[in-house]
């Protein structure tokens, strides 16, 4: 079966449900946010591994696929999970909520969603759900064992046990419609990246509890050749290793009239100018993250923000919640269907308001002063120093010791390897964030060393330079439209400045 066909389902049927609830449910996600939804849903299943996977066809990507080795689906479940007919019976350990994060998550982004599944002692099932436009209800056919069956078969993934699941979005609605093999490129770098730095942050807490594998890759459909799988790793939001203030954390003491417990939280402190990437969310300002964090079955809800208690000051900026929900959480807490946002009862933003530090007595209002005094003082200090990106090899030990001597390294961020590396012709050097690798085109070692060289620790100015314009992009501060078009430039200018040292030496020669 060709990875481009789709199998046909005998027959579609719709699904019986308000047309209105169709389009309301899942408004509110991105592409990142509804393939979280889509990994609860694995990690729901007990997955060990899970893989998000896009499609290309050449370097356009055309559908999009979590795959994950939990205990899978015989025909019932199947046929369950295809349905809005309400919540299914939870554990404690679930993260689904509301029994539609499959379907709201899938069709918000794709108009066709394909489900494989085989469950411990069962045959391989499929459906296929349809959606033709906002006026109409989704569809559901069933397809053949044989065709779920090839489908499973042919995943490039291990099922251990034999048992797994494949979700697969086709006719994407939020992927490019450009022609522009660049742009197509850029658009799934991006993709990639915040995929899993949504998942890393959102599970955190999974995956430095020795959860399940997550990766991401992407398979060109054409030649079946997959590229490096990524690992998600944990960001977390509160990793800070030295609190910006001795007293914090500290744990809260709320106080609500029904007497009930639904929410234990802790109030942190974070250091002052922090480089971490559990501090730049997303590569933004730390400071845009303040506030509550909100974690139920230790994935986070909610990375941020006041939930109407107050709005967001710029002192405030080190001051973040970690806020978790308990078993009588529904009486108070509202979580939206993208399980993106929460809304607070008015008895628990009233207990907020009041909270006090359970060892020390500091109200709620002290203890933003405490962050606000804090900020205020990192600024008071004396002029920032000089920081980049350490170097660890690739340079000769006296320039590594001038480093020592002359600049300050980030904190928080791994140092950077100065490697040779056969690159494309039309690249001078390629930042690798993935592996920390500032590599150089080898192609033209001779002309940048002066002649053939061996020697790792060669081109000392070259590379010494080349470092310093180039370090901030290896920092894990996002990279947006202006730093891709800072670095095609920088390629194309040294591209020239190479091209034109060739040629003054063969004049020579």
């Amino acid at each position: 079966m060709s990875a481009l066909s789709a199998p046909r389902a005998s027959s579609l049927r719709p699904v019986e449900m308000d047309l209105a609830l169709v389009n309301s449910i899942g408004l509110h996600h991105s592409l990142a946010t509804a393939v979280a939804d889509l990994v609860d849903n694995s990690l729901d299943a007990t997955a060990g591994a899970i893989r998000v996977r896009f499609l290309l066809d050449g370097v356009a990507p055309i559908a999009l696929q979590v795959i994950d080795d939990g205990y899978g689906m015989d025909s019932l479940t199947i046929d369950k999970a295809m349905t809005y007919a309400g919540r299914r019976d939870y554990h404690d350990t679930n993260l689904g909520h509301f029994g539609v994060g499959l379907k709201a998550a899938s069709l918000s982004q794709a108009n066709t969603v394909l489900v494989y599944s085989r469950a411990y002692g069962a045959s391989a099932v499929g459906r296929v759900l349809v959606r033709e436009g906002d006026m109409s209800s989704p569809r559901v056919g069933e397809l053949s064992a044989g065709d779920a069956e090839a489908r499973l078969a042919e995943a490039r993934f291990d099922f251990a046990g034999g048992t797994g699941t494949i979700v697969e979005w086709r006719d994407v609605r939020t992927f490019p419609a450009t022609t522009d093999n660049g742009e197509q490129v850029r658009w799934l770098d991006g993709a990639v990246r915040d995929v899993r730095n949504h998942l890393g942050l959102v599970l955190h807490r999974l995956l430095d509890a020795e959860g399940p594998q997550v990766f991401v890759d992407s398979q060109n459909i054409r030649t079946g050749e997959l590229s490096a799988a990524r690992a998600v790793g944990p960001i977390d939001p509160f990793g800070y290793r030295h609190s910006g203030d001795p007293g914090f954390p500290a744990e809260l003491r709320l106080e609500l009239p029904d007497g009930s417990e639904p929410v234990s939280a802790r109030a942190h402190v974070w250091p002052p100018r922090s480089q971490d990437p559990g501090f730049k969310l997303g590569g933004r300002p730390g400071e845009d993250a303040q506030g509550l964090f909100v974690y139920r079955r230790n994935r986070l809800l909610q990375a941020g923000g006041w939930c109407d208690l107050w709005g967001p000051r710029p002192e405030w900026g080190l001051a973040r919640v970690e806020l978790d929900l308990g078993p009588t959480a529904d009486a108070h807490v509202t979580i939206n269907p993208e399980k993106s946002g929460i809304t607070f009862s008015s008895d628990l933003r009233r207990a907020l308001e009041k909270a006090t530090c359970a060892s020390t007595g500091l109200t709620f209002t002290e203890y933003l002063q405490r962050a606000a005094g804090e900020d205020k003082r990192s600024r008071q200090r004396q002029r920032r120093p000089i920081t980049v990106v350490e170097p660890r090899g690739g340079l000769p030990p006296g320039v590594l010791d001038a480093y020592q001597n002359a600049v300050e390294f980030q904190q928080d961020t791994s140092a950077v390897d100065i490697v040779w590396r056969t690159l494309p012709p039309d690249q001078v050097f390629e930042i690798d964030r993935d592996d920390d690798v500032l590599a150089l085109n080898l192609r033209y070692r001779k002309v940048l060393v002066g002649g053939p060289s061996l020697d790792t620790d060669d081109a000392p100015v070259l590379k010494t330079l080349l470092h310093l314009l180039l370090n901030r992009y290896f920092d894990g501060s996002f990279m947006g439209i202006k730093e891709r078009r800072e670095i095609e430039a920088w390629q194309t200018l040294l591209l020239a400045a190479v091209t034109a040292q060739t040629e003054q030496e063969q004049g020579r020669a």
